[in-house]
């Protein structure tokens, strides 16, 4: 244990029994919150709480709960210390909650199908290209803006720089987004600051966020005039936002520690699960909905509008900070809903298999996507921090973002 002086002179109590400093009093709340759940430690096979497990996905789903926060804006974490082993994350526990989201998965595309064919218009391509190009131009402006007038920001709350170039680059990119035509400088400059959080804190961390790639992509081809090129805009950000949610679910069961110090604050967010459990399921739920708004088509847009909502309604728990960083997903998601199938949707669902069969593949996949995405969060994080930390900056303090 350590003392620390914080730079308002007070001085702090830390426990560095962990791999981040935490204060005593959340270390505390952490191992009381374990003691008091003990029994996900023991022999059992599943505990009981797993009996009312679709219940409890749904209240999960539909609350807006800290486990929706981005953690790093909120706790310390540190990418180059050694995730959870792999055969710690797939335990009877993961397994038994892959097979219950498998079946709800596929469930979701026998329900698709159905939908599908009593109700035409629910799976029909929106015609609002152009609120589509003005929503997500404005927001990506006021995102920018933001950053700017906040000020030491790379592209989110807790990638910190002290560089001044960045903030007027910021400023360029939300000036940009006035016309459609300019749009590929503002593409450009999302480009240029992505690279620039790489080389400050690496890749694997940068690989939260491949929703910019994708935006700066949008925003390219929404300066050319071809319309081929143009019709690609909204898959490659579909693409983009599902994937940096799967992206983020793998993070809940590779580093559920970090929210651990979270969830001993508002122990009754869990619903009695422990809380190694609730990291599972709510990794299982973003995930889910990930995949599906990936590959479904009828319930697409509802299934959006859901986890659009549970993203949005988490800012009246976290205020500005949350809404900052979670604009560019927020605005997206507006457009995806707006827009509905794209035609790479269409393409996934242009066969003529009958139902029964276009759900086991669909349950299939997700299955496999899960381990996919496992195997790659934990390769890459192995091929940058397997020989420790390179000199990038990992660690962050316990309000990484507190000035936003």
């Amino acid at each position: 244990m350590e003392t620390k002086t914080s730079l308002s002179g007070k001085s702090s109590t830390y426990w560095s029994g962990a791999a981040m400093p935490f204060r005593l009093e959340r270390a505390r709340n952490v191992e009381t919150l374990h003691i008091g759940n003990s029994y996900s430690q023991t022999n059992l096979p599943f505990p009981p709480a797993l009996v009312w497990m679709p219940v409890v996905t749904a209240m999960v789903g539909l609350l807006p709960t800290r486990a929706w926060a981005h953690v790093k804006w909120f706790a310390p974490y540190d990418v180059s210390q050694q995730p959870t082993s792999v055969s710690n994350v797939l335990t009877s526990h993961f397994i038994l909650v892959l097979m219950v989201f498998t079946l709800l998965l596929t469930g979701s595309f026998l329900l698709d199908r159905i939908s599908a064919k009593l109700g035409g218009r629910l799976a029909a391509p929106g015609n609002y290209e152009e609120i589509e190009e003005r929503l997500v131009r404005a927001g990506t402006g006021a995102f920018f803006m933001a950053l700017f007038a906040t000020g030491g920001t790379i592209l989110t709350p807790e990638l910190r720089t002290a560089a001044d170039w960045s903030t007027w680059l910021q400023l360029g990119i939300a000036m940009s987004m006035l016309s459609e035509r300019t749009c590929a400088l503002g593409s450009l400059g999302i480009l240029a600051l992505y690279g620039f959080g790489v080389a400050q804190y690496g890749f694997f961390h940068l690989s939260d966020y491949p929703m910019f790639l994708g935006l700066a992509a949008y925003l390219a081809l929404t300066a050319v005039t071809s319309r081929h090129l143009r019709s690609l805009r909204m898959p490659i950000l579909h693409v983009s936002i599902c994937v940096t949610l799967m992206w983020g679910a793998v993070e809940k069961w590779a580093y559920p520690q970090w929210t651990f110090p979270l969830l001993a604050e508002r122990p009754y967010l869990t619903f009695g699960l422990s809380p190694d459990l609730f990291m599972i399921v709510a990794g299982f739920v973003e995930f889910t909905f990930a995949f599906y708004m990936l590959t479904g088509l009828a319930l697409l847009r509802v299934a959006v509008l859901s986890l659009g909502a549970i993203f949005a309604a988490a800012i009246i728990d976290f205020g500005k900070l949350d809404a900052i960083g979670h604009l560019p997903i927020l605005i997206a998601m507006a457009a995806m809903f707006l827009h509905g199938p794209t035609p790479l949707h269409l393409w996934l669902h242009e066969t003529s298999d009958n139902g029964i069969h276009k759900a086991r593949t669909a349950g299939i996949a997700f299955a496999s996507s899960v381990f996919l995405f496992l195997a790659l969060y934990y390769g890459l994080q192995y091929s940058e921090f397997g020989h420790g930390a390179r000199g990038h900056k990992v660690a962050v303090s316990e309000a990484p973002a507190s000035t936003l």
